[in-house]
């Protein structure tokens, strides 16, 4: 029991004769806070107040405490049972990710697309295959990536995602070797990597790779500029750069299936760096150390921009055949303009669908995932170029 002397409660200012009372001694239950004893005091000395009065002033009183006994613990007193849910503040989203049944929302996963170059048709095309498959998934999809093909440009960007935290990365690393480190940092961080269209030389720095058969699409150029020259005359081999497993392995492709045709002899294997106007320029360095050139194999979509160039400059494009990787929509024109007798296609919006599903099964608990997964390429010539089957596979960019 609590007893005291002055204590604030609220004061009821009470007529008594010509006395005002002030001040009281009371004493109150600590439990129910109920009113158990009270000797008022008044100016001017104990007031002999009549019984009726003073058990009136007493239930007044003990109605004001009881009053402010419950409003002060509405708040923290209340039972569970018959406390109401407090709203999720705005802004919490922990709070709402509880929905009125109790159970939780799944949380939106956070994946990063890294593009081997932001600029290429082929990656344009396949932001537009993984854009497709997150808003099914309902993903957040994080795309980015640099303007050029450059390792030290990726590495960056790879470190930022693993600051930011995201969810997984899916990335075309631009060297096999140099980014190694970045992704297995990653990895360690235990942001799960998948690598697609190009990959690192280490298995423990990605989960998985989807790819095209590469090997597959060097040969299948071979062929087919083979039977373009009649299976004869000089040729050009135009990369981009090396070190890169994808056109490492187009180049190697080529190069082994060539062999096969003994009237065929391959003048040069030329890089470019990934730039157009490099390759237009090798291109006339190598015409004019051998006119009689016969064909050339473009081993991307950018080599064989610039090979196009340089046989146009040298007025040559008739009589140099030219087959080349990636069915971006300036191959695609140049082939209609019979300036190429035949491209080789991958079919990027495929892998990005494919990889982006396989990523968010492994992060939904699918851990089982194929370690690499290959596509077969595609020949496209003027004679198959309106076909469904080979319109599906034309890389788009709007």
């Amino acid at each position: 029991m609590s007893r005291c002397i002055g204590k604030s409660w609220p004061s009821v200012p009470l007529l008594c004769s010509r006395f005002i009372l002030i001040n009281c001694a009371i004493e109150i239950d600590d439990n129910s806070d109920r009113l158990l004893y009270m000797e008022p005091y008044f100016k001017g000395g104990l007031c002999k107040m009549k019984k009726t009065v003073l058990m009136l002033f007493a239930l007044i009183l003990s109605i004001s405490l009881t009053a402010c006994g419950s409003s002060a613990g509405s708040g923290s007193a209340a039972s569970p049972k018959d406390s109401p849910k407090a709203a999720p503040a705005a802004g919490d989203t922990k709070a709402a990710a509880t929905t009125d049944s109790g159970t939780k929302d799944k949380k939106k996963k956070r994946i990063a697309y890294v593009a081997g170059i932001t600029t290429d048709a082929f990656y344009i095309s396949m932001k537009f295959g993984a854009e497709e498959v997150a808003k099914k998934l309902d993903v957040d999809l994080i795309w980015t990536g640099a303007p050029e093909w450059d390792y030290t440009k990726q590495t960056p960007i790879v470190d930022s995602l693993i600051a930011e935290k995201v969810d997984a990365i899916i990335i075309a690393p631009n060297d096999a070797k140099a980014m190694v480190a970045p992704l297995k940092k990653a990895m360690n961080a235990g942001i799960p990597v998948f690598t697609v269209d190009t990959n690192v030389s280490d298995d423990s720095a990605y989960v998985a790779n989807v790819t095209s058969d590469n090997l597959q699409g060097g040969k299948l150029g071979a062929n087919t500029l083979a039977k373009e020259i009649g299976e004869k005359g000089k040729v050009l081999v135009m990369n981009t750069k090396p070190g890169i497993t994808t056109t490492d392995d187009r180049q190697k492709g080529f190069l082994e299936e060539i062999k096969k045709y003994p009237n065929i002899q391959v003048v040069a294997t030329e890089y470019c760096d990934d730039q157009a106007t490099i390759a237009a320029k090798k291109t006339q360095d190598i015409l004019l150390a051998n006119p009689d050139l016969s064909g050339v194999f473009a081993a991307n979509v950018v080599s064989g921009a610039g090979v196009a160039q340089g046989l146009r400059v040298k007025n040559v494009q008739d009589k140099v055949k030219l087959v080349s990787y990636d069915a971006g929509p300036e191959q695609v024109k140049s082939l209609k303009a019979k300036e190429l007798q035949a491209i080789i296609s991958q079919k990027p919006l495929e892998e990005a669908r494919i990889i982006l599903q396989m990523t968010y099964d492994y992060l939904n608990g699918k851990k089982d995932v194929k370690k690499i997964t290959v596509l077969e390429n595609v020949s496209v010539t003027p004679e198959n170029i309106e076909t469904p089957d080979v319109q599906q596979w034309l890389y788009r960019t709007k």
